[in-house]
């Protein structure tokens, strides 16, 4: 509870003076910036390797892989379907034999 009442840095106008609105939802008192962050701290560890990742490209091969698999599923539902060939139909033993046999 202590981390969510201490004042932290806005991001966007760099003054101390963010407090949280709800959960995960964070304001700046002075510029009004609105972002999303964590319950109790406005950053979170995981959002700093996240922000660092896309900072550093990683993201951008993520989104490529991304599309590849996109792009392979909509392949595959555009693909045509295969239909089952009907089975035909079957003569039984005994009309066979009748004929195969000359009258």
């Amino acid at each position: 509870m202590s981390a969510l009442r201490r004042s932290y840095e806005c991001p966007q106008c760099h003054i101390t003076a963010v407090h949280r609105v709800s959960v995960g939802i964070w304001s700046c008192n002075r510029c009004g910036f609105e972002f999303a962050g964590g319950a109790y701290a406005p950053v979170t560890k995981l959002g700093e390797v996240a922000e660092r990742a896309a900072r550093a490209g990683v993201s951008s091969s993520l989104a490529a892989e991304l599309k590849a698999e996109k792009a392979k599923e909509e392949a595959k539902r555009k693909a045509p379907k295969r239909r089952r060939k009907k089975a035909e139909a079957k003569i039984p033993k005994a009309e066979e034999a009748a004929e195969d046999k000359p009258a």
